[in-house]
Protein backbone atom coordinates (compact mmCIF):
# COMPACT_ATOMS: atom_id res chain seq x y z
CA UNK A 1 0.00 0.00 0.00
CA UNK A 2 0.87 3.44 -1.03
CA UNK A 3 -0.50 4.89 1.96
CA UNK A 4 1.26 5.66 5.47
CA UNK A 5 0.67 3.09 7.96
CA UNK A 6 -0.40 4.14 11.53
CA UNK A 7 3.26 3.43 13.23
CA UNK A 8 4.78 5.83 10.91
CA UNK A 9 1.90 7.94 11.28
CA UNK A 10 2.97 7.62 14.81
CA UNK A 11 6.66 8.58 14.23
CA UNK A 12 5.90 11.45 12.37
CA UNK A 13 3.38 13.03 14.68
CA UNK A 14 6.26 12.55 17.75
CA UNK A 15 8.58 14.20 15.13
CA UNK A 16 6.70 16.92 14.55
CA UNK A 17 6.03 17.43 17.91
CA UNK A 18 9.63 17.17 18.95
CA UNK A 19 10.02 20.31 16.24
CA UNK A 20 7.45 22.40 17.46
CA UNK A 21 8.70 21.78 21.20
CA UNK A 22 12.37 22.46 20.05
CA UNK A 23 11.39 25.37 18.22
CA UNK A 24 9.00 26.64 21.45
CA UNK A 25 11.85 25.74 23.59
CA UNK A 26 14.53 27.64 21.43
CA UNK A 27 12.37 30.69 20.84
CA UNK A 28 11.87 31.05 24.58
CA UNK A 29 15.25 30.69 25.16
CA UNK A 30 16.35 33.83 22.70
CA UNK A 31 13.90 35.93 23.98
CA UNK A 32 14.61 35.63 27.61
CA UNK A 33 18.10 36.30 26.74
CA UNK A 34 17.42 39.09 25.14
CA UNK A 35 15.18 40.76 27.77
CA UNK A 36 18.24 39.76 30.17
CA UNK A 37 20.00 42.97 31.32
CA UNK A 38 22.89 42.88 33.88
CA UNK A 39 23.65 43.78 36.50
CA UNK A 40 20.48 41.57 37.68
CA UNK A 41 19.83 40.25 41.18
CA UNK A 42 19.23 36.70 40.11
CA UNK A 43 18.94 35.38 43.52
CA UNK A 44 21.91 34.89 45.40
CA UNK A 45 20.23 31.44 47.18
CA UNK A 46 21.34 29.97 43.65
CA UNK A 47 25.17 30.02 44.80
CA UNK A 48 24.85 27.12 46.92
CA UNK A 49 22.93 24.61 44.44
CA UNK A 50 25.10 22.05 43.24
CA UNK A 51 22.17 21.68 40.31
CA UNK A 52 22.35 25.14 38.80
CA UNK A 53 26.40 25.15 39.34
CA UNK A 54 27.84 22.88 37.14
CA UNK A 55 30.89 25.48 35.76
CA UNK A 56 33.92 25.04 37.90
CA UNK A 57 36.76 27.80 38.15
CA UNK A 58 39.83 26.92 38.72
CA UNK A 59 41.65 29.50 40.97
CA UNK A 60 45.17 30.30 42.44
CA UNK A 61 46.60 27.47 45.24
CA UNK A 62 44.03 24.46 43.83
CA UNK A 63 41.18 26.50 44.71
CA UNK A 64 37.89 25.78 43.04
CA UNK A 65 35.07 27.83 42.79
CA UNK A 66 31.59 26.52 41.04
CA UNK A 67 29.13 28.88 39.33
CA UNK A 68 26.29 28.70 36.97
CA UNK A 69 27.11 29.34 33.26
CA UNK A 70 23.96 30.50 32.57
CA UNK A 71 23.86 33.09 35.29
CA UNK A 72 27.97 34.21 34.39
CA UNK A 73 27.30 33.82 30.57
CA UNK A 74 24.89 36.84 30.98
CA UNK A 75 27.61 38.57 32.52
CA UNK A 76 30.26 37.82 30.79
CA UNK A 77 30.75 37.44 26.50
CA UNK A 78 33.97 35.16 27.28
CA UNK A 79 32.20 33.18 29.43
CA UNK A 80 29.34 32.93 27.26
CA UNK A 81 32.24 31.62 24.27
CA UNK A 82 33.82 29.37 26.58
CA UNK A 83 30.52 27.43 27.65
CA UNK A 84 28.15 28.28 25.02
CA UNK A 85 30.48 27.65 21.86
CA UNK A 86 33.41 25.51 23.13
CA UNK A 87 31.20 23.97 25.29
CA UNK A 88 34.04 24.11 28.18
CA UNK A 89 32.69 22.50 31.50
CA UNK A 90 35.64 24.61 33.41
CA UNK A 91 37.61 27.64 33.22
CA UNK A 92 41.01 28.31 34.36
CA UNK A 93 41.10 31.18 36.36
CA UNK A 94 44.84 30.81 38.19
CA UNK A 95 46.35 33.97 38.26
CA UNK A 96 43.44 34.95 40.61
CA UNK A 97 42.29 33.95 44.81
CA UNK A 98 39.77 31.72 45.34
CA UNK A 99 37.92 35.16 47.68
CA UNK A 100 38.40 37.18 44.10
CA UNK A 101 36.85 34.67 42.01
CA UNK A 102 34.47 34.15 44.65
CA UNK A 103 33.52 38.15 44.60
CA UNK A 104 33.01 37.80 41.03
CA UNK A 105 30.71 35.21 40.83
CA UNK A 106 28.52 36.66 43.72
CA UNK A 107 28.51 39.70 41.83
CA UNK A 108 26.89 38.12 38.72
CA UNK A 109 24.58 36.14 40.83
CA UNK A 110 23.34 39.35 42.84
CA UNK A 111 23.90 41.84 40.46
CA UNK A 112 26.07 44.08 43.04
CA UNK A 113 29.76 44.80 43.23
CA UNK A 114 29.56 44.10 47.63
CA UNK A 115 31.79 41.94 48.25
CA UNK A 116 35.02 44.43 47.01
CA UNK A 117 37.72 45.18 49.26
CA UNK A 118 41.21 46.59 48.92
CA UNK A 119 42.50 43.55 49.49
CA UNK A 120 41.20 41.96 46.71
CA UNK A 121 40.51 44.67 44.43
CA UNK A 122 43.45 44.53 41.61
CA UNK A 123 42.21 41.41 41.03
CA UNK A 124 38.36 42.10 40.83
CA UNK A 125 39.40 44.62 38.82
CA UNK A 126 41.57 43.08 36.42
CA UNK A 127 38.90 39.98 36.31
CA UNK A 128 36.17 42.08 35.34
CA UNK A 129 38.12 43.14 32.43
CA UNK A 130 39.78 39.94 31.03
CA UNK A 131 36.04 38.04 31.10
CA UNK A 132 34.54 41.92 29.69
CA UNK A 133 32.11 42.07 32.20
CA UNK A 134 31.74 45.93 32.05
CA UNK A 135 28.95 46.96 34.65
CA UNK A 136 31.95 45.28 37.46
CA UNK A 137 34.79 47.02 35.90
CA UNK A 138 32.93 50.14 36.07
CA UNK A 139 32.05 49.62 39.86
CA UNK A 140 35.69 48.64 40.02
CA UNK A 141 35.96 52.53 39.06
CA UNK A 142 33.42 53.88 41.21
CA UNK A 143 35.44 52.13 44.33
CA UNK A 144 38.76 53.50 44.09
CA UNK A 145 37.07 56.79 43.22
CA UNK A 146 35.70 56.01 46.64
CA UNK A 147 39.06 55.33 47.82
CA UNK A 148 40.34 58.54 46.61
CA UNK A 149 37.92 60.80 47.79
CA UNK A 150 38.06 59.38 51.15
CA UNK A 151 41.87 60.29 51.91
CA UNK A 152 41.29 64.30 53.07
CA UNK A 153 45.63 64.87 54.43
CA UNK A 154 48.06 63.57 53.22
CA UNK A 155 48.94 60.10 53.74
CA UNK A 156 51.85 58.54 52.36
CA UNK A 157 50.31 55.09 53.58
CA UNK A 158 47.31 55.79 51.51
CA UNK A 159 48.53 57.46 48.85
CA UNK A 160 51.17 54.91 48.33
CA UNK A 161 48.88 51.96 47.80
CA UNK A 162 46.32 54.20 45.16
CA UNK A 163 49.19 55.17 43.24
CA UNK A 164 50.34 51.58 43.06
CA UNK A 165 46.94 49.89 42.67
CA UNK A 166 46.43 53.07 39.58
CA UNK A 167 49.92 51.85 38.21
CA UNK A 168 49.17 48.32 38.01
CA UNK A 169 45.85 49.15 35.71
CA UNK A 170 47.94 51.56 33.66
CA UNK A 171 50.54 48.80 32.74
CA UNK A 172 49.12 45.90 32.75
CA UNK A 173 45.20 46.78 31.77
CA UNK A 174 46.41 49.88 29.28
CA UNK A 175 43.87 52.21 31.00
CA UNK A 176 44.69 55.97 32.52
CA UNK A 177 41.60 56.52 34.26
CA UNK A 178 42.94 55.48 37.74
CA UNK A 179 46.40 56.84 37.60
CA UNK A 180 44.93 59.99 36.74
CA UNK A 181 42.59 60.65 39.72
CA UNK A 182 45.53 59.13 41.77
CA UNK A 183 47.81 61.56 40.53
CA UNK A 184 45.41 64.70 40.58
CA UNK A 185 44.63 63.52 44.61
CA UNK A 186 48.01 64.10 45.12
CA UNK A 187 48.95 66.81 43.32
CA UNK A 188 45.49 68.54 45.09
CA UNK A 189 47.07 68.21 48.82
CA UNK A 190 50.53 69.77 47.45
CA UNK A 191 52.27 66.62 48.43
CA UNK A 192 54.22 65.36 45.49
CA UNK A 193 57.31 66.37 45.97
CA UNK A 194 57.39 64.94 49.54
CA UNK A 195 55.56 61.66 48.30
CA UNK A 196 58.35 61.45 45.54
CA UNK A 197 60.71 62.11 48.46
CA UNK A 198 59.38 59.17 50.49
CA UNK A 199 58.74 56.31 47.29
CA UNK A 200 62.19 56.88 45.73
CA UNK A 201 63.68 56.32 49.34
CA UNK A 202 61.53 53.04 49.43
CA UNK A 203 62.19 51.86 45.86
CA UNK A 204 65.68 50.92 46.95
CA UNK A 205 64.11 48.36 49.18
CA UNK A 206 61.64 46.66 46.60
CA UNK A 207 61.50 44.99 43.21
CA UNK A 208 60.26 46.71 39.96
CA UNK A 209 57.56 43.98 40.27
CA UNK A 210 56.57 44.75 43.98
CA UNK A 211 56.06 48.99 42.87
CA UNK A 212 55.60 48.97 39.38
CA UNK A 213 57.92 51.73 39.03
CA UNK A 214 58.45 52.27 35.67
CA UNK A 215 53.93 52.86 35.66
CA UNK A 216 54.06 55.14 38.29
CA UNK A 217 57.43 57.34 38.00
CA UNK A 218 56.84 57.96 34.34
CA UNK A 219 53.99 59.81 35.70
CA UNK A 220 54.83 61.61 38.34
CA UNK A 221 58.50 62.68 36.69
Amino acid sequence: SSGINAESQSVLFSFSIYKTSKYFTDSCAAMIASKVYVPMNFGKHLRDSPTHNTLKLHTSKGGEVFASSVILSFNSPVIDHVTTTLHMTSVDMLEFSEAAVQVFVDAAYSGTAEGITREIFRDINKISHVFEMSWLEGKCVEYFTHLVESVKQPSYRELKFLLEEAGYVSEHLKKQNLLTLAIEKIENLGYKQEFLKKYLKDAEKLSINELDIPAVMATLR
